[in-house]
């Protein structure tokens, strides 16, 4: 299993140097917050349609195939950024990348979350955003691309084959039927933190932080990751789900309330607590109510995409009015989320 763990690595290296370039590039060629939000939404939204179907795709075929097919597409998608040079050039290639980048997610879940969850794909998100803050801006999308790279490599040779054929029609929704309570109360939650990302390394900007500052602070979330979700294995999953809830609500509301790049720093903190106790209570709870391990997974990875273009067009509403307005609107949904959590359990098989 270590070289899924690596694929997986490397894969959120890659793709996170570019999720946070992309605002602050898109703000040089002069994208207003509400531009930059429907510049989120197009890559998230075209991942949300090849999530759904190569996840469920995932669980009538050779998982393996699926992964390196996907890893192969996202490779050619992150070179073609470096051929944007406007607006549009970003919007097209977002959209491609995020055909691309939904193949694979839930075919490579499948395989470690088989086994025991770890944060070491959060190691990957730390490591791509410090990246970002020592990469020349002209060696962004080449750096990402060769880091993607390199996955199509280690899962050609180091994946195992995996045959998977569930007895039940393609087009089928008793996974919904028993988990929707989970994914509601996720998506509700991720609308409104993804309204603060698709801004956020903008408002980092904003508060005086450089490029490095910047690559900086968002890499304490998933450095912070990586120790929680190992300290927090043993947790039992409801906790875990209702801790994640309201530590959300209180993070959103305190970016609000901040004047300066650097008290974001000890927040992102408890961002990191917030999230791997939410992440890990969720999904664990889908992979146990659910033998399609590859839909449940694939929903998943759809519900964060259907939130982030929820997040965008939320921004586009509530971006007007100011980033304080924007995270005190993301507060109120994450406490929303957490309501409905509370009060409607998911189905057992």
């Amino acid at each position: 299993m270590l070289t899924a763990y690596a694929v997986q690595f490397l894969t959120n290296a890659s793709l996170m140097v570019v999720i946070v370039y992309i605002p602050l590039l898109a703000r040089g060629y002069g994208a207003s917050s509400q531009q930059i939000g429907l510049l989120v939404a197009c890559y998230q939204a075209m991942t949300l349609i090849s999530s759904i179907v190569f996840g469920r795709w995932g669980d009538y075929g050779d998982r393996k195939k699926f992964v390196v097919s996907g890893l192969v597409a996202a490779t050619v998608a992150l070179t073609l950024h470096a051929f944007a040079r406007n607006l549009g050039g970003l919007f097209a290639a977002r959209a491609l990348a995020g055909a691309c980048v939904g193949i694979f997610p839930a075919a490579l879940m499948a395989y470690f979350y088989n086994r025991s969850p770890t944060g070491f794909g959060a190691l990957g998100w730390g490591i791509g955003a410090l990246t970002l803050g020592m990469l020349r801006p002209d060696w962004v999308f080449p750096a990402a691309a060769m880091l993607m790279g390199a996955t199509v490599v280690l899962a050609w040779t180091g994946l195992k084959h995996e045959h998977v054929r569930l007895e039940q029609p393609f087009l089928d929704m008793r996974v919904l039927r028993r988990s929707w309570p989970i994914y509601l109360s996720f998506l509700l939650r991720h609308i409104g933190a993804f309204s603060i990302w698709s801004i956020f390394p903008v408002f980092l900007a904003d508060l005086g932080a450089s490029r490095l500052w910047v690559g900086i602070v968002f890499a304490i979330n998933p450095f912070g990751q990586v120790l929680f979700m190992n300290l927090l294995e043993r947790a039992g999953e409801r906790m875990l789900i209702i801790l994640g809830f309201v530590l959300s609500a209180l993070v959103f509301f305190s970016f609000g309330l901040v004047t300066s790049f650097k008290q974001v720093v000890p927040i992102q903190v408890v961002l990191a607590l917030s999230w791997s106790c939410l992440y890990l209570g969720s999904l664990r709870e889908l992979m146990r109510v659910n033998p399609e391990r590859s839909t449940a997974a694939g929903m998943f990875q759809s519900v964060l995409s259907l939130s982030a273009v929820g997040g965008a067009l939320l921004l586009g509403l509530t971006g007007g009015f100011g980033y304080r307005t924007v995270m005190f609107v993301a507060a109120g949904l994450a406490g929303a989320g957490g309501i409905l959590h509370v009060a409607v359990r998911p189905s057992r098989v």
